[in-house]
């Protein structure tokens, strides 16, 4: 059964793989949001990842070759993006499930984390 964590070295792994991919990490509430993005940056090589940018509920980190990790609060912000894997962090309600099933409709691989 995946955990946090192994969601977590999963994601650092697709940076690490296709440092041109997208992934995002969506949810409600920052905080979380903010927990499980520090977590993937944190397995990742740091010196792959630029600074990141915080600013009004967003995060992100930029790979050289142009691969992001980002982190959205609330979830509508991330709608309609094109991404190789999804986190969503937190309640899952019909509105959340039609958003994520759209990643999954685009391609996207989406986890759910269990501890928030």
């Amino acid at each position: 059964m995946d955990n946090d964590h192994s969601i977590c070295q999963r994601l650092a792994m697709m940076l690490d793989e296709d440092p041109s991919c997208t992934i995002l990490i969506v949810g409600r509430y920052m905080p979380p949001v903010r927990t499980e993005y520090n977590k993937v940056r944190h397995l990742t090589r740091k010196a792959r990842l630029r600074p990141t940018l915080a600013t009004n509920g967003h995060l992100r980190s930029v790979t050289a070759q142009h691969g992001r990790l980002e982190a959205f609060a609330p979830i509508g912000l991330a709608r309609g993006r094109r991404v190789r894997a999804v986190l969503h962090v937190g309640e899952r309600d019909d509105r959340i499930e039609t958003v994520l099933d759209a990643f999954r409709a685009s391609g996207a691989i989406v986890y759910t984390s269990l501890g928030v």
